[in-house]
């Protein structure tokens, strides 16, 4: 056989068996997205249809309970960190067993949890009692001065935390967002849960302008960015924020209209990796 009908061979049977791997069936995407969760609170899905349209792994609403019993199995509590709420939490969560406890939503923010550093640490020994594994507090700016000071002295004292939650609102850059993820967990170097997040202008809110970003903006930006945190081993959870408010800084992020229907936004989050054969997404009869 001549040198040229070797090559000639050789492309014949790769280009058959690029054939053959194109016939193969693609692989069911619900395996590989266990991470995409729901922030979403009692008041904006009382009944459980939201959730249960959005074909999500697990979800949290800022508190110890389920906003729905047919969804407990998928809730993850959260210690939300007011000051008097840790006697109720051993009797909350008698008889649970969550993968996660999620602790004080945004301690540094005055107008969220506003706890201290030493009233946080103070604290930190009734949360181990519980038996749960537990979150790093959840800073409104993981990388700010309050979080790494616990940080530093969570170190210090070899305190247990599973992951590090963090909240993010931005523009819709998804390198600058996944940059963003990169810096904290090079920081902390722990699991991260990403358990707040969605395209926000809050120069809008600033000046009382128009959102700078539309829906076809924040739609680019979800069908990006959740491969990219899918595959990055270190991000465990991700939770978009399924926003109750008329705010114009997250007027394109809504997932519902006022009339409970799926936005384009909604639509997009809620198709990524869904399974129509699947059974399991939180709220699922």
């Amino acid at each position: 056989m001549k040198w040229f009908e070797i090559v000639l061979s050789g492309a014949r049977c790769a280009l058959l068996s690029l054939a053959a791997v194109a016939l193969l069936p693609a692989p069911a995407l619900a395996a590989t997205t266990p991470k995409k969760g729901l922030a979403i609170g009692t008041k904006l899905d009382g009944d459980g249809s939201k959730l249960a349209r959005m074909h999500v792994h697990w979800y949290y609403n800022w508190t110890l309970k389920p906003n729905h019993p047919q969804s407990a199995d998928c809730f993850v509590p959260m210690y939300w960190g007011k000051k008097g709420q840790l006697a109720t939490l051993k009797t909350a969560l008698e008889g649970r067993k969550p993968p996660l406890l999620l602790t004080f939503n945004e301690p540094d923010f005055k107008n969220q949890a506003n706890r201290s550093i030493d009233e946080v640490l103070a604290e930190w020994p009734e949360l181990v009692g519980l038996g749960v594994p537990l979150s790093a507090p959840t800073a409104a700016r993981p990388m700010d001065a309050w979080m790494r000071d616990f940080m530093r002295q969570a170190g210090q004292r070899r305190l247990s935390m599973a992951a590090v939650p963090v909240h993010w609102y931005g523009g819709p850059d998804v390198d600058r967002f996944i940059e963003f993820i990169e810096k904290v967990h090079q920081q902390y170097q722990r699991p991260l849960w990403i358990t707040e997040f969605a395209v926000a202008d809050w120069h809008s809110t600033k000046y009382g302008s128009i959102n700078r970003f539309t829906e076809d903006d924040v739609v680019a930006f979800v069908r990006k960015a959740l491969p990219r945190l899918d595959a990055l081993p270190y991000v465990e959870r991700y939770s978009w924020l399924a926003a109750d408010t008329d705010k114009e800084s997250l007027r394109p992020s809504l997932l519902f209209t006022d009339d409970g229907k799926l936005t384009r936004v909604g639509l997009a989050y809620a198709m990524h990796g869904y399974d129509k054969d699947f059974k399991g997404y939180c709220g699922d009869k």
